[in-house]
């Protein structure tokens, strides 16, 4: 038999061949065109244009199971979850189905499934416009609106005040959007691999910043030693919201949860793949381990490479947000031998606009340290570095803004 890929990453984030070098089966891939040109030997391989937005996919793709059946559909990415689903659903094919797609996916169905088992914010999915009125009459401001299905806090707007409300009446709600009470307190991540409802594999991070607040500051993701006091009790709590969800089968996850001043834990949200923002590539430094590798090799019915002990370091990834400006200057490499990753995602004399997302970033560096206190110490390090190393020229209308300010201050 085969298996088919369905993928939008660029092939050095998604070495599928080499991930399966001990497949005794023919892989067809099926890909954007940000893989980029390969001479690879997939046993069939197409390219599509357009690609989230690309129904032909779906039609070549059952086209394709008629001529080459297949016996697996693969997909990494959160908007292919739902397409895979569907394509397995019409093919009688194991994996995650459609319900379980939609409820990872969801953020309103997801909450309203999750709410039976534990603490999550005061939400509400928005019909209308008098639903968002209604909400902040019963619950107040801050509040915050985003759209259920979205990805990297896109188009999420915190709203705390009543003029911030009447920008948003004044530009129309939309479509596909939820509302849910604002939580205040620190933010964790925990990331990990499921087999049906059950955790093989997690590790867990503190946002230095909530995502949703990301957009204007820096923001550091640091792992969490598996000794530290929080860490059993975050892979519990997520154990509790899988358990809430219908079953993906095999995948990996990446979950957000709050930790309020009263020391509750409350549901942001959990997806049914694998982080984005370079914290997979912070796990994979502190732990030794690809989670994209071993969630495709687990479908395919592989050996797993999974941790067996604590791991000797802790790992954190740095993001530096866009905005409005021009790169004048920014450094090639990183003089520390204690980052194990820098991507700069600019070049000298580019033009930025605002980040739209999350994930947005003008870099993102990972680094490593033996503990907590030497990962801070090292993170300041870092930063004073890039104080003086990188400079964005405001844009004109920020002229207010220093020339050699980097981060954005809090």
């Amino acid at each position: 038999m085969a298996i088919l890929i369905l993928n939008q990453r660029r092939r050095a984030f998604a070495p599928y061949l080499t991930w399966l070098e001990d497949l005794e089966e023919e892989v067809y891939l099926y890909t954007s065109a940000a893989y980029g040109e390969t001479t690879e030997p997939y046993a069939i391989m197409q390219v599509f244009n357009h690609w989230t937005t690309n129904d032909r996919v779906e039609i070549e793709a059952l086209k394709l199971y008629e001529e080459h059946p297949y016996r697996l559909i693969i997909a990494l990415d959160e908007s292919d979850l739902i397409r895979a689903a569907r394509l397995r659903e019409r093919l009688s094919l194991p994996g995650q189905r459609l319900e379980s797609a939609m409820a990872y996916r969801d953020k309103a169905w997801m909450k309203s499934l999750a709410s039976q088992s534990v603490l999550c914010p005061a939400f509400r999915r928005l019909d209308s416009p008098l639903h968002l009125y209604d909400f902040v009459q019963e619950h107040g401001l801050p509040v915050v609106v985003k759209p259920v299905d979205g990805m990297g806090s896109m188009n999420t707007d915190i709203i705390r005040t009543p003029e911030q409300l009447n920008e948003v009446w004044e530009r129309g709600l939309g479509a596909g959007l939820m509302v849910e009470a604002y939580i205040e307190g620190e933010m964790y991540e925990i990331d990990g691999l499921m087999m049906g409802q059950e955790i093989r594999f997690a590790s867990a991070g503190r946002y230095s910043c909530q995502p949703v607040e990301i957009l204007g500051k820096e923001c550091f993701v640091e792992l969490l030693s598996p000794a530290d006091p929080i860490f059993q009790r975050l892979v519990q709590e997520v154990q509790q919201v899988i358990e809430a969800l219908p079953s993906p089968g095999i995948s990996t996850f990446h979950c957000e949860l709050f930790h309020t001043r009263e020391d509750e834990l409350v549901l942001c949200e959990i997806a049914s793949r694998t982080a984005g923002g370079r914290i997979s590539e912070s796990v994979s430094a502190m732990y030794g381990v690809n989670l994209n590798r071993e969630w495709v090799r687990a479908q395919c019915g592989l050996p797993l490479t999974l941790p067996t002990s604590s791991p000797p370091r802790v790992a954190g990834v740095y993001l530096m947000p866009k905005r409005p400006g021009t790169v004048k200057k920014l450094p090639e490499t990183l003089p520390f031998d204690w980052v194990t990753e820098y991507v700069p995602r600019v070049k000298a004399g580019e033009l930025l606009d605002a980040a739209h997302s999350s994930v947005d970033a003008v870099m993102t560096v990972i680094i490593v340290g033996g503990d907590s206190v030497s990962l801070q110490a090292r993170l300041s390090q870092l930063l004073q570095y890039l104080e003086r190393e990188v400079q964005i020229l405001p844009a004109l209308k920020e002229v207010a803004w220093s020339e050699a300010s980097v981060i954005g201050r809090k």
